[in-house]
């Protein structure tokens, strides 16, 4: 996770997680990061209220970053399709099945 990400799941620890044994809110001091990876993370969560101590692990969803390139051998391949079919789309269709 980036900066950006840890921020907000900060934000959103804060906004929606309360302490399972009373109920109190945490504030950013009573959350530390434990661990990160590219699309998740580890937090601890202190009460400071009662002492408990809980974590959690927050996953998120990576945004697509990088769209499908189209090479030239790309478009020559379906060219080379086109050029030899038939129009059969059941045919065309059908045989994909059996394979």
């Amino acid at each position: 996770m980036n900066y950006e990400d840890l921020k907000e799941v900060i934000h959103y620890l804060k906004k929606i997680t309360k302490c399972s044994e009373c109920n109190g809110h945490f504030t950013d001091k009573d959350i530390s990061i434990l661990a990160t990876l590219p699309f998740e993370a580890i937090f601890q969560l202190n009460c400071k209220k009662c002492g408990n101590t809980m974590l959690v692990n927050i996953g998120i969803k990576p945004e697509r970053e990088h769209r499908s390139i189209v090479t030239e051998n790309d478009v020559e391949n379906i060219r080379n399709f086109l050029g030899s079919f038939n129009g059969d789309f059941k045919k065309l269709f059908n045989h994909s099945k059996k394979q």
